[in-house]
């Protein structure tokens, strides 16, 4: 199956599933509480949904299980250097990358800062009792259809970060965080613990970007080059 099937098939499975449980929600939501609480033998649905977030997560930290340049290009495996020639190439290669990164970052920080209103605006629904705490875990699971939906049609990040697609993006690897954080509402050890994990996974892509910026720039890393893509451009 072509990449862009597949991401047109998960858009459409995450969809199907958020509009259920956004039906069950408005008009039967013991329904919704009685699946994610039923027992399976020692365990309750919402402990295996646990379990298959955390995984996910832990994945996205290991380079083994990242052959999507998108998410993987932290690691070395994804990197192949660009030819920068004479040192007078070398340099103004520097320096274009030296901007690039400083654009990236002004990208990722006005993204970081918008997505943030957008989570107090649900903190501040949820302790004006306008969203219960279901409704607030709804909101984590629309966070998380959007973000298949940015991959997959449109993504608004692509225009405050000003990257040129999926492959290039500064910010991939925040989608997790940016869905879950709306837990904060919900203190539990379960959704604390997703929160910390998907920090967790910041902090590495973060680190990484700033020891090997090269990674990120396709004048850099060759992987990153149109040329070498094998999915449909969106850009």
């Amino acid at each position: 199956m072509g990449t862009e099937h597949h991401g047109g098939l998960k858009l459409l499975i995450k969809g199907s599933i958020t509009a259920l449980i956004l039906v069950l929600a408005i008009w039967r939501p013991e329904i919704l509480v009685g699946t994610f609480t039923y027992p399976i033998f020692f365990f309750k649905v919402y402990h295996v949904l646990w379990l298959l977030i955390m995984w996910a997560l832990i994945k996205r930290m290991i380079p083994r299980f990242n052959s999507k340049i998108s998410m993987g290009k932290i690691f070395e495996h994804h990197y192949v250097a660009a030819s920068a020639g004479d040192p007078a190439k070398q340099e103004k290669f520097q320096k274009k990358l030296a901007d690039y990164t400083h654009r990236m970052n002004v990208g990722a920080v006005k993204t970081a800062i918008y997505w943030l209103l957008a989570v107090l605006f649900v903190g501040a629904l949820y302790y004006s009792g306008v969203l219960n705490r279901m409704w607030v875990i709804l909101t984590v699971v629309f966070f998380i259809f959007m973000d298949q939906f940015c991959v997959s049609v449109w993504c608004v990040f692509k225009w405050i970060v000003d990257n040129k697609c999926c492959n290039t993006c500064r910010i991939n690897n925040w989608g997790h965080l940016m869905a879950f954080s709306a837990l904060v509402f919900v203190p539990s050890f379960w959704t604390y613990s997703i929160l910390a994990m998907s920090i967790i996974v910041v902090v590495q892509w973060e680190y990484l970007c700033a020891r090997y910026p090269e990674r990120f720039y396709e004048l850099y890393n060759v992987n990153l080059q149109c040329r070498n893509c094998d999915g449909i451009c969106k850009a």
